[in-house]
């Protein structure tokens, strides 16, 4: 242990980095040998995980409030299995593997990590070293991206094998890759503001433009709130905006229904749910039907207890949508764990850097997986706490 600890620092770089890759590499096995072992993302994750509790466990000296977070989350959690009204016994192997006991393990996945670095206290510039090379992976993954733009790259495309627009690179998931982006958007945009950075207002451009790529509402969504702020608070006529956006918004809502499907009718795909399901599936991409099957069941099995600490199968009724999916997973304590991880992200801020943080976090509650998505998490987090600072110069990043 005396080895690890003199070279954690350098551990967890590699281990993040790896994250990364690792996705990718776990996309490739899946698509090309789909009976063979390809979860190597997972077992790289679970790695880290067990090494992280390795050194909490020895270097824990006092009792902070995130441990005592995880210890509630878990008791409810384990409350909640016994309340899953479900037919059949419980299935102890695949709850592990790809059911509620592995989805509960990503999300507390990120609060094991904020333990380990108050535990093991991490130095100011291993963080710096985790976000640069996070930065240059990004820059590497837009050369994919144009890549599968040009050359119709399967691997490199969002949605594979469909009409779909998108590609997202080297990342698994075109979810994931929206919030990778989120995050280095939400960071150049700071620094360009907090420094007047010419280098960061280039940087924020690229980024912006690698996002519009992915083909996610989430990210048109995320960027039209980056602009809402960026009008009222940081611009020269911003006075003329705080006017004019009430207007614009009650202009949209007087036409929405005109607007979203003129939008919809550019796209042959979302013309063809918009004609079948109806605008709110196309909105939603059909989160909508999702929500109304978990209401269904919902309703027909669960107790007073369930209202309380939650409990169904969540891979088969999850909604997709943040907030909703916590609760109905984990009862009260979802509730908790969001405001929980939410609230660390925003303390210690500027004005700035809550408004991006807030921001991020209102594009994940329409979409979900923000919290969810081990390795999105765990950047945000970083970003948020140890990157976004006044007192840290872009230049050096």
């Amino acid at each position: 242990m005396s080895y690890l600890k003199k070279n954690i620092d350098t551990i967890a770089i590699v281990f993040l980095m790896t994250f990364l890759i690792s996705d990718f590499l776990t996309s490739v096995a899946y698509k090309l040998m789909p009976n063979s072992f390809y979860r190597y993302s997972g077992a790289i994750k679970l790695v880290f995980e067990v090494l992280m509790v390795g050194m909490i466990i020895t270097n824990f000296k006092k009792s902070i409030r995130t441990f005592w977070f995880i210890l509630a989350f878990t008791i409810s959690f384990i409350i909640s299995q016994f309340l899953l009204n479900e037919p059949g016994a419980y299935d102890f192997k695949t709850q592990l593997l790809s059911g509620n006991i592995y989805f509960f393990n990503r999300y507390i996945y990120l609060l094991i990590f904020i333990l380990f670095i108050k535990t093991v206290l991490l130095k100011e510039e291993t963080y710096e070293k985790i976000y640069r090379y996070f930065e240059y992976f990004l820059y590497i993954n837009a050369i994919a991206l144009l890549v599968g733009y040009l050359f119709h790259v399967e691997i490199f495309r969002s949605y594979e094998y469909t009409t779909r627009f998108g590609v997202s690179g080297f990342f698994s998931k075109p979810g994931e890759a929206s919030y990778m982006y989120m995050i280095a958007v939400i960071v150049s945009y700071y620094f360009w503001i907090e420094k007047k950075s010419k280098k960061d207002f280039y940087k924020l451009l690229f980024f912006i433009a690698c996002s519009l790529c992915l083909g996610q509402k989430k990210m048109l969504l995320f960027l039209g709130l980056l602009g809402v702020v960026h009008l009222i608070h940081y611009n020269r006529f911003k006075k003329v905006f705080r006017i004019l956006l009430p207007v614009s918004l009650a202009v949209f809502l007087f036409f929405k229904e005109s607007i979203i499907q003129a939008v919809l009718s550019r796209s042959p795909f979302w013309k063809v749910i918009y004609e079948e399901s109806g605008l709110m599936s196309a909105i939603f991409s059909y989160r909508d039907q999702l929500f109304v099957n978990a209401i269904t069941h919902i309703e027909e099995n669960w107790t007073f207890l369930n209202y309380i600490f939650g409990g169904l199968d969540f891979n088969h009724f999850k909604v997709e949508f943040e907030f909703i999916d916590l609760y109905i997973f984990l009862g009260v304590s979802g509730i908790v764990y969001y405001l929980y991880v939410v609230s660390s992200c925003l303390n210690g801020g500027n004005f700035l850097k809550r408004n991006l943080i807030v921001i991020t976090f209102l594009s994940s509650l329409l979409s979900g997986g923000l919290i969810l998505n081990v390795t999105a998490a765990i950047f945000l987090y970083i970003a948020a706490k140890y990157i976004m600072l006044p007192n840290n110069p872009s230049e050096d990043r």
